[in-house]
């Protein structure tokens, strides 16, 4: 993962020194390469069958967001007047914390994961004079998980439950699928300074369940949710 993350920040620097222009406006010429780094708030999104339906309601009542952190470098290409390709490559803190597992223990719990992810998103710059331009963003990203841990309150896990693990055979609810997908809803504001402000929110599609545990789980799903503030630079 590390040489997926090298390999993106290479990719995109090289475009940049490729297509060398810098104007708050997009021309259809214009390239630009940045970095933001921000605060994520993430929870899991849970469904399921109706026979799931008083876990997969007590799974999504008893959550609060988990605090974590995003740092992303990406490249502005201009294809229009006004309109961008914006690919980048991503570290994304995610997880959730559970209130109350099940509704009934009191068993409290939080996962933490960290994700590489890919997004390639569409930018539509709206002019606002000699400040900059307002930023709307859409599109969709491709994530791989690299490491995760789970911490419990009020319980003594297993050594099964106390492991993070990614992968098929992994269990569910304290592990997950090795790979997420699913689409960024992006605004923000790019000062002519360069300087970058913004809110993203991830709107993950893959089922995170892991994939031998599903058939014991009645098509149950679990997704990723996240909202993402950034502060930033680009030139």
């Amino acid at each position: 993962m590390k040489k997926i993350l090298l390999l993106g920040s290479a990719l995109l620097f090289s475009a940049s020194a490729t297509f060398a222009q810098s104007t708050t406006v997009m021309t259809g010429k214009d390239a630009r390469i940045g970095v933001k780094a921000g605060v994520n708030l993430s929870k899991y999104r849970f469904s399921g069958k109706s026979e799931n339906q008083e876990t997969v309601d007590a799974l999504n009542k008893n959550q609060e967001s988990n605090v974590g952190f995003n740092v992303t470098v990406f490249g502005d290409f201009g294809i229009a007047k006004n309109f961008a390709l914006q690919p980048g490559v991503s570290l994304q803190n995610k997880g959730t914390k559970f209130k109350d597992v099940d509704g009934e223990s009191g068993i409290e719990a939080t996962q933490s994961t960290m994700w590489i992810d890919v997004p390639i998103n569409a930018v539509y710059n709206i002019p606002t004079g000699n400040a900059g331009a307002i930023q709307l963003s859409a599109g969709p990203y491709l994530g791989f998980g690299i490491s995760g841990k789970n911490k419990f309150n009020n319980v003594t896990p297993t050594e099964d439950q106390a492991e993070f693990k990614f992968g098929d055979d992994a269990l569910p609810i304290t592990g997950s699928a090795g790979m997420d997908y699913g689409a960024n809803f992006g605004l923000g504001f790019r000062a002519n300074s360069g300087f970058t402000v913004g809110a993203n929110y991830g709107l993950g599609m893959a089922n995170l369940f892991p994939k031998d545990a599903r058939p014991d789980l009645n098509d149950a799903k679990q997704k990723n949710r996240v909202l993402g503030f950034t502060v930033g630079y680009s030139f």
